[in-house]
């Protein structure tokens, strides 16, 4: 295949697979040296996950991990830290895109579907990155795909398999029909539409001014026993907290920063990744920062810049060997060098927050308060809301009701905040999450049953505290406008059910597949053990 390319070098061709979808290489970066921030594949754990049988290499789960952290830093900044992905379960969202992109590709093999070199030709070619002023440049391709995949044809074998996954999702979206019916009732769903006046109070502004005494407090942990036990076995991380240490590390990978790693050579010239780490350790131990020394030395790309600094990891949230030395360590202690998936490290410990452990008894008159709190909050909001239902029912406006402050005027407060008449702006029906609300399903359901200007019947619940609410306009779908919105709706309504069709697509493979994930890779407790 390569031949083709070499012949048609300085040409350009511009490539639409199939009309809809476009597969995108990021290759001027290479795998993530120790995804996760620091949690590794897990000692000689070097696969990610087992498909069917066939393994997808920790490499590849690195490199995919490595790009979704990229796409949402791309949008969040800086705020979008290692800890907030794992939060978002980012690692987790990685492999399940390597799982089913196997499964997705290992069905096209079954149906016969194929990908010619001819196609693998032209999508290289089209790849921007592999471009000079708009032209094929193949010693560009040659040198990015070599830095990030080894080689051309460990690339090429990437990019055959996401085009055969992208030709089996096309035929399966295919499948989608959408008929005048639904097309005219997703319009008209949209095109019905309402908005509202409202009053919220806060539940937590309301729970600022309950001040209950300890005697109260004393009475009610004897009355809610059960209620008391029930929170505290529902919040053990809250009442049960490990030991967490902030670390920072330096990485070296096997054979030329990351290059044996980055082809899945996994354990290739690992002695000369040792060495590395030994010649940074006695840096450090001659008095040099081991942050500096972590900027210049470490094939970590994701933390060299920050000194090495991963953040806080404690028991089942990292590689075993690399957790176990982390949490040996004292506040400004150095480990000896320490072997992962990823290569050797040298670990610093920056900070130590000891294990914590609060019985239930010590727990219990804390636990009392809170609930005791929310009771009396949740009963004072009941009783506002109820009266300025009342009010509004009798005619005056929630916005004469709950002014905001003005000259010579103060807003109504509570628990000093301010409690003001607000406006959702429209909304469509059908839906049950409302701007500045959230979920309220009920008021939601009731605003589109009444007419612009009515008072709705009651006070609703919503997750920020209780609402009372008057519909302030009301618009109905205008038969005149369907033609002109027919092909919009059409088109977004498709978009929908081929998302809906391939996420069921995928489940089905899975649910006959037989997976195996490697869960010390996420940084899982409990991981599967490699097959031999």
């Amino acid at each position: 295949m390569l031949d083709s390319l070499r012949a048609s070098k300085g040409g350009l061709i511009t490539w639409l697979f199939l009309g809809a979808i476009i597969i995108v290489f990021v290759i001027s970066f290479g795998p993530g040296s120790f995804a996760k921030g620091g949690a590794g594949c897990g000692g000689a754990q070097a696969y990610a996950a087992q498909v069917n049988g066939k393994t997808i290499p920790a490499v590849d789960w690195e490199r995919q991990y490595e790009q979704l952290m990229r796409f949402y830093q791309a949008r969040a900044g800086e705020a979008f830290t290692r800890e907030l992905a794992d939060q978002l379960g980012v690692a987790h969202q990685a492999l399940s895109a390597l799982i089913e992109r196997e499964l997705v590709v290992q069905e096209a093999q079954r149906r016969g579907i194929v990908v010619t070199d001819d196609e693998i030709s032209r999508a290289v070619q089209a790849t921007p990155s592999f471009q000079e002023n708009g032209k094929f440049v193949y010693e560009a391709y040659e040198e990015a795909v070599r830095r990030a995949f080894g080689s051309p044809s460990k690339y090429e074998a990437a990019l055959r398999a996401d085009l055969l996954a992208a030709k089996m999702y096309t035929a399966v979206q295919e499948t989608v029909k959408v008929s005048a019916a639904e097309i005219r009732q997703v319009w008209a769903a949209g095109a019905d539409r309402a908005s509202l006046e409202f009053v919220l109070f806060p539940s937590a502004a309301a729970a600022a001014e309950m001040k209950p005494g300890e005697a109260e407090v004393q009475a009610f942990a004897k009355k809610e026993g059960a209620r008391i036990e029930a929170f505290y076995k529902g919040n053990t991380a809250r009442f049960d907290q490990k030991k967490k240490v902030r670390v920072r590390h330096i990485l070296a990978q096997g054979g030329e920063r990351g290059e044996l790693a980055a082809r899945g050579d996994q354990g290739v010239d690992d002695a000369a990744a040792k060495k590395r780490i030994e010649e940074a350790a006695a840096r450090v131990k001659k008095g040099e920062d081991f942050g500096k020394v972590a900027a210049e030395l470490s094939d970590d790309p994701n933390t060299k810049d920050r000194g090495g600094d991963l953040g806080f990891i404690s028991e089942g949230l990292a590689d075993p060997a690399f957790e176990k030395a982390a949490l040996a360590l004292e506040k400004g202690q150095i480990s000896e060098p320490i072997r992962s998936a990823s290569g050797w490290h040298l670990i610093r410990v920056d900070e130590v927050i000891p294990a914590r452990h609060v019985p239930l008894e010590a727990a219990r008159l804390e636990i009392a308060r809170e609930l005791l709190v929310k009771d009396l909050a949740d009963a004072l909001v009941k009783e506002r809301a109820q009266a300025a239902l009342d009010a509004a029912r009798k005619g005056k406006t929630l916005a004469e009701l709950f002014p905001a402050a003005a000259a010579g005027k103060k807003a109504v407060t509570l628990g000093g905040q301010p409690v003001v008449a607000q406006e959702t702006g429209p909304f469509a029906s059908g839906g049950s999450s409302l701007p500045k609300l959230g979920p309220a399903p009920d008021l939601a359901r009731e605003a589109f049953a009444a007419a612009a200007g009515e008072v709705l019947p009651r006070v609703y619940q919503t997750p920020a505290g209780a609402v009372v609410a008057t519909v302030k306009s009301r618009e109905r779908p205008d038969e005149k406008a369907f033609e002109t919105q027919r092909e919009d709706v059409a088109r977004r309504l498709r978009n929908e059910k081929e998302v809906q069709v391939r996420q069921a697509f995928v489940a089905e493979l899975r649910k006959r597949a037989k997976v195996v994930e490697n869960r010390a890779l996420l940084g899982s407790a409990g991981a599967e053990q490699q097959p031999e």
